[in-house]
């Protein structure tokens, strides 16, 4: 905090002290930064608890910051570092500042190279231990030094993302992490699939679906996000809209999801796609899928 006095007045006043923003601490493709603006007046006027099944970057929930959240992935990896940052902050800031280091110091991009897939390796081999912090430090190296941000796994559920030829990393900000922290001190972090993350949800409640999308990138984890499983998620979609839950899902543009949600609000947004290598198909559309009309579920 800070005093200041009037040139003025002469009188002496306090300045708040500036806050660092809750923002996403990982790059992830289909991140959804870009989007807020349109998910944020989509967002109901009330909600009661608030739920991510498949919550990647999260950048909508650190953006809300809900007093009552349940966070999900089916990636256990990713889940041992949302509990990482919201219960071992300081010694994830440690880990990550070697990684960094160790890095940064060497002195040709082939010995970079070389130290990303060894830690990959290790990534690999670690996941068939118990997860630590050390691990999502590495995860979060691993992310920001690949190509773009991609996590992507082998039919073996082994991460095999490239090198990305990257001169120099800089893997956190303790500052955006210590807000990261505080948002997530009163939240449920979970593993597992996404239909068991909205067991015992209530009327009133929020749910947020942000899964691997339909006919584009599939390989975020071991088999792929199947037609099944696209089913199995309007099938819930439709079990929550008749218990009152208000739902919203973001998907791709594509004539086999508007047709399943078919009886929903369904709004087409213009997005960047930043992980294609040819300029011309990095601009698409997905939509925005909700359950609701001003705070009111709609009836099917």
């Amino acid at each position: 905090m800070r005093l200041t006095q009037s040139t003025t007045t002469g009188s002496v006043h306090f300045d708040a002290p500036t806050v660092t923003p809750a923002t996403p601490f990982i790059k992830c493709v289909g991140g959804k930064t870009q989007l807020l603006p349109e998910l944020r007046k989509r967002m109901p006027e009330r909600i009661g608890t608030y739920v991510e099944p498949f919550i990647g970057g999260g950048a909508l929930f650190f953006d809300m910051q809900p007093s009552d959240a349940i966070l999900n992935d089916v990636n256990p990896r990713l889940i041992n570092l949302y509990v990482s940052v919201r219960s071992h902050k300081e010694e994830l800031v440690e880990s990550l500042a070697c990684y960094e280091k160790e890095y940064n110091t060497l002195t040709s991009i082939n010995a970079k190279k070389d130290f990303y897939y060894q830690n990959r390796t290790e990534f690999n081999y670690g996941f068939e231990t118990d997860l630590t912090v050390d691990d999502a430090a590495q995860f979060i190296f691993l992310n920001k030094s690949n190509f773009n941000g991609l996590y992507r796994e082998n039919a073996a559920g082994k991460y095999n993302a490239a090198f990305g030829w990257k001169e120099r990393i800089r893997l956190f900000d303790e500052a955006i992490l210590s807000s990261c922290s505080a948002a997530l001190q009163n939240t449920s972090i979970t593993n597992g699939d996404f239909e068991d993350a909205c067991n015992s949800l209530s009327a009133g409640d929020f749910v947020y679906f942000d899964p691997p999308y339909y006919s584009t990138f599939a390989g975020y984890q071991a088999g792929g996000f199947s037609i099944d499983d696209h089913l199995r998620l309007h099938n819930l979609f439709q079990r929550l809209t008749e218990s009152g839950v208000h739902c919203m899902l973001s998907n791709s543009n594509t004539e086999f999801i508007k047709n399943l949600y078919a009886g929903y609000n369904i709004d087409v947004v213009p997005v960047k796609r930043n992980i294609n290598r040819n300029g011309n198909a990095r601009h698409g559309e997905e939509v925005i899928i909700t359950n609701y009309m001003s705070n009111q579920i709609i009836k099917l």
